[in-house]
């Protein structure tokens, strides 16, 4: 069982947004936990009837009675601060906190917390962790940023100490985390509307590389310069992957797509024969981003064919 000690003060918890991908995946953890949730939000989904199965309340609109019963209301960014909800909750003193910030909290209570980030490809290979570290039975707690049907949704509760999650570099709400893993499949021109030059996102993932502690470990994509530059700022056990740079330490070698176009390759790992894996995705962008799935399944000592099965099961729909 993670260590909640600190958030144990929090005996009610009130979600405004509760039905967004991630907040309804905390909601779901905290409910486990032995939390009292309530939540609210515009319009029903499939994601609240799933959390009020679980035995939590949810208001479509507004509960102001739910505000003032709670110890700390955790809002998704979507909401603005003139919500009646939050006016509610800053008239009656009652702290806020915004989700990104309150996922952070939860990263605290995990020993290890894995993150997946980079401009492209979180949701893919995220949810490719999570199937390794379930089919080799680690029973990990989840939240991914999609639809994955061993899981019947986009999280899920387990009692390890892992924590697999899609960490997003946008107005930098993974600096946030407390990663005790961190893969980074690239690092690209996005979200300028925030960060204005590229410039400042490359300098968002250093900060974020310098939150891993020297017993962590950092997954990075050896075929781009920008990611593999990050490997000078941090301590933590580093592992390279890549198909053009064969210098990696995880290398794809005689690639071949089917009709389908999804890839069967051999896996080299310093130059030795690691495994033959078949994917059940299409595109060279999927070899890569398994690459840094094995990378880091291998760190975590997975058995090789809990893996390789994990791998071939995964497809766009699961």
């Amino acid at each position: 069982m993670p260590n909640i000690e600190n958030i144990k003060k929090y005996k009610n918890i009130h979600m405004i947004g509760i039905g967004g991908v991630s907040m309804s995946g905390i909601a779901a953890i905290l409910k486990n936990w032995g939390f009292f949730v309530t939540g609210s939000d515009t319009a029903n989904s499939e994601n609240i009837e799933i959390l009020v199965q679980k035995g939590i309340k949810v208001v479509i609109g507004h509960s102001l009675e739910d505000v003032a019963n709670s110890d700390i209301v955790v809002y998704s960014a979507a909401v603005k601060q003139d919500d009646p909800e939050m006016l509610e909750a800053n008239r009656l003193h009652i702290p806020t906190i915004e989700r990104a910030d309150f996922l952070g909290e939860l990263t605290r209570c995990y020993q290890d917390t894995i993150c997946i980030s980079g401009t492209h490809g979180k949701t893919t290979t995220t949810s490719m962790v999570a199937l390794c570290f379930l089919e080799a039975m680690q029973d990990p707690s989840i939240q991914v940023g999609a639809y994955l049907k061993p899981l019947n949704g986009n999280y899920m509760v387990g009692n390890s100490e892992h924590f697999i999650i899609e960490a997003c570099e946008y107005v930098e709400s993974f600096l946030k985390f407390s990663p005790k893993a961190e893969i980074i499949l690239n690092i690209d021109n996005d979200h300028l509307d925030y960060f204005k030059t590229f410039d400042h996102i490359k300098n968002a993932f250093i900060k974020y590389v310098k939150l891993l502690p020297k017993d962590g470990t950092l997954v990075l994509n050896a075929d781009d310069t920008n990611c593999l530059d990050l490997k000078q700022y941090t301590n933590a056990t580093t592992i390279t992957y890549g198909i053009e740079n064969k210098e990696a330490d995880f290398c794809a070698r005689n690639i071949i797509f089917n009709e389908d176009g999804f890839a069967k390759f051999d896996v080299f790992y310093k130059g030795e024969q690691f495994d033959t894996i078949k994917l059940s995705v299409p595109g060279m962008h999927n070899v890569l981003n398994a690459l840094s799935c094995i990378a880091l399944c291998n760190q975590y000592n997975l058995a090789k064919n809990a893996i390789k099965s994990a791998l071939l099961k995964f497809t766009r729909s699961s």
